[in-house]
This record gives structure tokens, sequence and C-alpha cells, in this order.
């Protein structure tokens, strides 16, 4: 009688299948994963490159109507339009009139082009209703 036993040709060509279908789905699941947090990485940076040009914007106590435009110097890019809205404060000292904002940030080409869009009213002193 032969003790010695070992595993045939089929059983190994059956576990070397498994592993690879695991194996391939593992590391399809992984670079999802990390696609996934790039994305993410993208999103929150244009965020606050937007939140950035907000405060910018907001600091100028003159703003007109209009669409403005520019880059970031990391491939991003920005639009903000400024529309009247039908609101106005006025004070002893000071006329404001308010404007709508729509602030966009795009990146990427334009196979995986991406926007993040801002809305916000600003208050301003512009006068030329």
């Amino acid at each position: 009688m032969n003790s010695m036993r070992g595993f045939t040709l089929i059983e190994i060509l059956v576990a070397l299948t498994l592993f690879a279908v695991v194996g391939g789905t593992l590391l399809q699941l992984f670079s999802q994963g990390l696609r996934s947090a790039r994305i993410a990485g993208e999103h929150e940076h244009a965020v606050l490159l937007a939140r950035s040009k907000l405060t910018e914007l907001q600091a100028y106590t003159q703003l007109r109507p209009g669409s403005y435009s520019g880059n970031f110097d990391n491939g991003y890019r920005w639009r903000a339009d400024l529309i009247p809205a039908d609101i106005a404060v006025s004070g002893e000292n000071a006329h404001l009139y308010g404007l709508d904002l729509d602030l966009t940030v795009s990146w990427g080409d334009t196979g995986g082009k991406r926007d993040f869009v801002l809305q916000s009213r600003l208050l301003t002193r512009w006068s030329d209703r």
C-alpha cells in the first residue's frame, strides 16, 4: 500500500482557478477604492477653493452683476455669475443691494470633467440699479 498521497492535477487546477477569481475580485475592489478616494480628495479640494473664492468675493464692497472667471494654479478653474437679486437694504450711511452668486469650480479634462457649484447671496454697495 502506498502511503504517499498528494494532490491531483485537477485539484491543483481548481485551486488555482479559485485563487485567480478571488484574487482578481479583491484587486478590482482595491482599485475601485483607490479611485473613489482620489475623486473624493479632488472634490474636497474644489470645495476649499470655492470657499476661498467666496471669501475673496465677499471682501469686495462694490461688486457688479456679470460673469467673472479665472484659473487656480493647480488645474482647477472657477466661474462666478453675479445676478441682481430682489433685495435692497437701506441704512443711514449705506444702501446695499443683493446679488445672487453661482460659483462653479471645474477640474479635469473633457473625458472626466467635474464641477462643484456653490450658490450664495451677497450684499454690495453697487448703485447703478
